[in-house]
């Protein structure tokens, strides 16, 4: 038996002792003592589910029984960076290049061995399935994916199966992959980012390349005033400067950088387009700084923590995103790592086109500002000195100390908040250099985020239900509402996906404009859209993450437009 093997034999042995019943007179035996908790302190966990016994015994015993794929390892050609025994990396663009992944073991037996390729996350996907009935002896089985497979790692699962008993590599739970590690497969095409995630106009850039393409051409663009429609992974965008052809052919094996220029552009989000010689792209998005801040009277926030948050790049190797939503027990996110798939930010087409659209075609002036661009400023003086109110088109998820201060003695100050989207200032992040660490919600360090927006995240079911807003007494007279034929509302019912709701740490005079529950049985997971006013601080919340979709129908369009004219005066 393997290390790994038995590490997890230890691990049974402990559950087993853990799940006896406890003895006579054992203290286990007390019934536990409740305590009434506020219902802003409750925190809804969604992390994996406890393994079972049966989980680990099965796990344990596959991985340490059937017969043994012996020198098992992955190999291309030729040798990339960061190549190792069960790790190596392909560009299926048939130029004969890394075009495919070679599986090689060494057999005793006659053998039937299955290869599953998985996309692995937390809902792992079947990519590519093979069963081959192999002699004794070296043996090699092959996966040639087709050209247009999406960039990133992909695990191959092997079952090996002799005499009715079956030996596993690699499990689709993070948790029990390493008892016998499979192969990993990173698909590779044109991976870029920049080092940091905003420049002033006319600074120098380095940017990180990862491609075996010989040459590629490089093109800045402006996200938000193009016509064209967004589609797939992409981005689209208006051209603002001539392409630019770079000869790659010396980095073919390895990443490296490039010195760049920023134009002296107006603010606003952008990217550069790489296409390769074989026409493969990879897109690398930054935020082109104010050339002063408060320009605009209203800031724009770019949520870029949350961006790298969801950004499932695999830099280690071991099959899954290197977040804590591919693995739950991970606790860091490196800054410095570009997007996975073609390198547009995470959910770009579905959350972040939309309003951004919808801002340029309106001719609304703002400051488009990263997270790290607020995180500069000082204090919430100066904050307020700076702008009448803050908009979140995004979920602004992760948040320092230092942010969740500004924010809230911002709105202290009388500074007015738009929250377009559900799940904001949920959790407390610490940052060290380009690393932030995911520490705690901030509910659970006595600050829920109900206090400042008004709502807070009360839950989520993947989008699997969805429903209309049902506006309330209140919301049909409301000026939010004015102008706005609410007969219309219903026919757009698709929203939900995550959802906030008022807690007894919500301000006092808070009120709900509408609400969502598309389950037949209300379980209490209801989204809700508010306003309040503190002071002379004016604050909306929609409620649920994808509001900002609406910004394309007329109705919800007309409920935007009422609450910037408010929430954009003074």
């Amino acid at each position: 038996m393997n290390s790994h093997a038995a590490k997890l034999t230890l691990l049974g042995a402990f559950l087993i002792l853990c799940l006896a019943p406890p003895a006579a007179g054992s203290s286990r035996l007390a019934p536990p003592i409740t305590a009434r908790v506020p219902d802003w302190r409750v925190v809804y966990e969604e992390g994996d589910p406890p393994l079972s016994f049966s989980q680990i015994e099965t796990a344990v015993r596959q991985a340490s029984s059937g017969p043994l794929l012996k020198g098992l390892r992955v190999t291309s050609s030729p040798w990339a960076a960061g190549d190792r025994r069960l790790m190596t990396t392909i560009s299926p663009n048939g130029d004969g290049l890394r075009d495919r992944a070679l599986v090689h073991f060494e057999l005793d037996q006659p053998t039937t061995v299955t290869m599953t390729v998985m996309a692995c996350s937390k809902h792992s996907q079947v990519v590519a399935l093979e069963t081959e009935h192999l002699p004794a002896g070296t043996e090699t089985m092959v996966w040639a994916p087709a050209p247009k497979t999406t960039p990133r790692t992909y695990l191959l699962v092997l079952k090996a199966t002799a005499n009715g008993v079956t030996r596993t590599y690699g499990n689709a739970d993070y948790r029990l992959a390493e008892l016998n590690p499979a192969p990993v497969v990173r698909v590779q095409s044109v991976s870029a980012g920049f080092t940091a995630r905003s420049y002033a106009p006319g600074a120098a850039a380095r940017m990180m390349i990862t491609t075996d393409s010989p040459s590629f051409t490089l093109q800045f663009f402006q996200a938000g005033p193009e016509t064209q429609a967004t589609t797939g992974n992409e981005m689209e965008g208006v051209p603002v400067g001539e392409p630019r052809v770079y000869d790659w052919s010396a980095h073919r094996n390895a990443p490296s950088s490039l010195q760049l220029h920023i134009g002296n552009w107006p603010n606003g989000i952008y990217f550069a387009r790489l296409t390769a010689s074989d026409g493969r792209v990879g897109f690398a998005p930054f935020v082109v700084r104010p050339r002063r801040y408060g320009l605009n009277r209203i800031a724009y926030i770019v949520h870029t923590n949350t961006w790298e948050a969801y950004n499932h790049q695999d830099v280690d190797g071991d099959g899954w995103g290197d977040t804590w939503y591919a693995e739950n027990e991970a606790r860091t996110v490196n800054l410095g790592r570009p997007y996975i798939r073609l390198g547009a930010p995470p959910k770009w087409r579905n959350y972040d086109v939309t309003p951004l659209h919808w801002i340029y075609r309106t001719g609304k002036k703002v400051d488009f500002i990263s997270d790290d661009d607020l995180e500069r400023v000082a204090n919430p003086r100066q904050l307020a000195r700076l702008y009448d109110l803050i908009v979140f088109p995004g979920h602004e998820e992760y948040v320092t100390t230092h942010l969740y201060n500004l924010i809230a003695g911002y709105r202290n100050l009388g500074g007015n908040l738009m929250f377009l989207s559900a799940t904001n200032l949920l959790w407390r992040i610490d940052r060290h250099g380009n690393t932030i660490i995911r520490m705690a919600q901030w509910r659970q360090l006595g600050r829920p985020e109900s206090r400042i927006v008004g709502v807070q995240y009360r839950g989520n079911d993947e989008g699997e239900h969805r429903g209309p807003y049902e506006l309330t007494p209140y919301g049909r007279n409301s000026w939010e509402f004015a102008g706005v034929d609410q007969d219309q509302l219903q026919p757009w019912h698709w929203f939900g996906i995550e959802f906030d709701k008022t807690t007894s740490a919500s301000p006092r005079g808070i009120h709900v404009l509408a609400q969502v529950n598309p389950h037949m049985r209300d379980r209490g997971l209801r989204g809700q859209m508010t306003y309040y006013q503190r002071g002379s601080a004016k604050v909306f919340a929609s409620g649920i993450l994808d509001f900002p979709s609406t910004a394309y129908y007329g109705p919800y369009r007309q409920v935007l437009d009422n609450v910037w004219d408010r929430l954009s005066r003074p």
